[in-house]
């Protein structure tokens, strides 16, 4: 006799239930065992060299034009190099000269210190016969944490023997010559990330800084909390890479177990739920992103939850005490849609989606009353909506208001939480207002194809022959065929009327449409980061499909896809984390596209 069972996805033959059977949500001892074993994998890549625990902390602030100061080397010494790091404020000018007497002084270097050199090592090479160096502010506005001497080919710094203050006003600088030059042993001979700041981190990571030291923050342009969460790694271990980078490793390895979290609850499967998060390991956009000093891993976090609470809203049924259950989910909901609003405007977006979604799920409910002749659904169905209300407007609101008090106490302005509503304008007048072209800017249109990755860091003074880079690039084949399977899924699942491809076209659309007609012009790839893990669903959604049409063949997919995507990891995996290979290796094997520029 032929037993078939149904599921939502078509027949399934009778003689593989034992693989095909549903399992519930709950976890088991293997869901741990495996969510562990994926969570350390994360972290250990992530965490593996992602920078230097220790950097320059003090530094001279002159508040004059003519403070100056100088050092001595005790004896005449060949200069070749000189590497300067700057902090916060980092505007004016500074003159250096050389001597080799003392007496006669001969320009050596102009310094026009700059806010995109925050926190980052400023190497410049030119060669003079010095005994004596001379720092004159020209313009002030900026603090010089440390500054280090080089003979070429000599990795330790030049030792100095002296410094001379030379000018009266110095006295009412803050610090002097001497915090300059005094942790020589923090000094590189070649800057690279583990020393210093690239890309948006010269924002955020400063502005989680600033935070901390309550001092005027440098970047308004996005909500605070994403920049408060980076604080607590500044808090922890000091202004140091890895300090200013620690807050988004780790929430970046925690939205593994979040994800796994969430393909449990949507597949009820551990085998669904293990190869969600294992793809999530594979991608070379949250490795990335975990990795660097940004907002992004927080804000696409957070999203993961707001969606996946409003997908388990839809899911619990109103008998039997869900009700009580669904709220719940609607208010996790509501916290994480707030705390995603707070790191980033454009997570907002995803709130039409949590819109249509909720609206979708009522209306089951609807359905369900009316079947089952529960004539108390229309009570519950405007409860539902009375608590949206406080979920979905004051919550967020709350979150969102709340998340500006560490801004509030640092900025020197006057301001309150009246001035709340004035940030807001200024913010959205930044953002229409950008049109700075980009050399790595992208349109909205070729994000799905990834044809223009973000070139975040460039390594400079290499041996010839040699590259490093850092680049917002994923991995090809959950991208493009993250893509195919998300189409796909779309067609079967508009068929079948599954909902969980529900949830995720209107989750991907939300997020995506309205940068088809937003104000900003200048956009770039990382805009589209919050699809990624949507993408990942979509694959494990075909997966599943084809496992279930023909048992053996689609555990043949399925084991090509994770070895084509470890694959890819591996191939990619220096410029996700900035190795140093050959440039001709770089051209040929990194560069698949003209586009790529790295």
């Amino acid at each position: 006799m032929d037993y078939k069972e149904t599921t939502r996805t078509g027949p399934v033959q009778w003689g593989a239930i034992s693989f095909r059977n549903r399992e519930d949500r709950r976890w088991r001892p293997l869901d741990i065992g495996l969510v562990l074993l994926l969570t350390i994998i994360s972290a250990i890549m992530t965490f593996t060299d992602l920078g230097n625990r220790s950097a320059p902390q003090t530094f001279w602030k002159p508040d004059k034009i003519g403070d100056h100061f100088t050092v001595d080397f005790g004896e005449l010494r060949t200069v070749d190099r000189i590497n300067l790091y700057e902090g916060p404020g980092a505007k004016g000018n500074t003159k250096i000269e050389s001597s080799k007497d003392g007496q006669t002084w001969e320009p050596y270097l102009e310094v026009e210190h700059k806010t995109n050199r925050v926190f980052t090592w400023k190497l410049e090479e030119k060669k003079v016969e010095a005994r004596y160096m001379r720092y004159t502010t020209e313009k002030t506005g900026y603090r010089l944490y440390e500054a280090a001497f080089f003979t070429d080919g000599v990795k330790a710094p030049i030792p100095v023997e002296n410094i001379q203050s030379g000018s009266d006003n110095s006295l009412t600088s803050e610090g002097s010559g001497f915090e300059v030059f005094d942790e020589q042993e923090l000094a590189p001979y070649r800057p690279d990330y583990r020393n210093g700041m690239y890309f948006d981190e010269i924002y955020h990571g400063r502005t989680a800084y600033e935070f901390v030291e309550l001092m005027e923050p440098y970047e308004n342009t996005h909500p605070p909390l994403g920049k408060v969460i980076l604080a607590i790694g500044v808090k922890m271990f000091d202004m140091t890479p890895y300090g200013w980078r620690f807050m988004a490793g780790v929430v970046g390895t925690l939205m593994v177990p979040i994800f796994y979290a969430a393909a449990k609850g949507m597949f009820q499967r551990t085998r669904y739920a293990f190869l969600a998060a294992l793809l999530l390991v594979l991608e070379g956009f949250h490795l990335v992103h975990s990795r660097s000093s940004n907002v992004d891993i927080i804000g696409v976090t957070f999203t993961i939850v707001m969606f996946y609470a409003m997908y388990r809203f839809g899911e619990t049924a109103w008998r039997n005490g869900g009700f009580r259950r669904s709220l719940g989910y609607l208010a996790l909901s509501g916290l994480f849609f707030g705390a995603a609003a707070a790191v980033k405007w454009n997570y907002l977006y995803g709130g039409a989606g949590l819109a249509i979604l909720l609206a979708f799920a009522l209306i089951r409910r609807w359905r369900e009353g009316r079947m089952e002749g529960d004539f108390d659904y229309a009570r519950r169905i405007i409860l539902t909506l009375m608590a949206c209300v406080i979920l979905f407007v004051a919550v967020p609101v709350g979150v969102y208001t709340a998340s500006y008090e560490p801004y509030i106490k640092a900025t020197k302005a006057d301001d309150s939480y009246k001035d709340l509503w004035q940030y807001q304008k200024n913010m959205y007048h930044y953002h229409k207002g950008v049109k700075e072209e980009h050399p790595y800017a992208s349109k909205w249109y070729t994000w799905p194809l990834m044809i223009r990755p973000v070139w975040y860091y460039g390594g400079k003074d290499l041996e010839k022959g040699d590259a490093q880079s850092i680049a917002a690039i994923g991995n090809p084949l959950i991208w493009w065929g993250g893509l195919l399977a998300m189409l796909a899924s779309w067609w079967i699942g508009w068929r079948r009327k599954d909902r969980i491809v529900l949830t995720l076209a209107v989750a991907y659309l939300s997020f995506y449409v309205p940068w088809m007609v937003a104000p900003r012009s200048i956009t770039f790839l990382y805009h589209y980061f919050p699809m990624v893990p949507l993408l990942i669903l979509s694959i494990v959604w075909m997966l599943r499909w084809f496992e279930e049409r023909n048992y053996y063949n689609g555990r043949r997919i399925t084991i090509a896809t994770v070895v084509v995507a470890a694959g890819l990891l591996i191939w990619f995996y220096p410029i996700y984390t900035g190795m140093t290979i050959s440039r001709e290796w770089m051209n040929i094997a990194i560069r698949w596209l003209p586009s790529w520029g790295f």
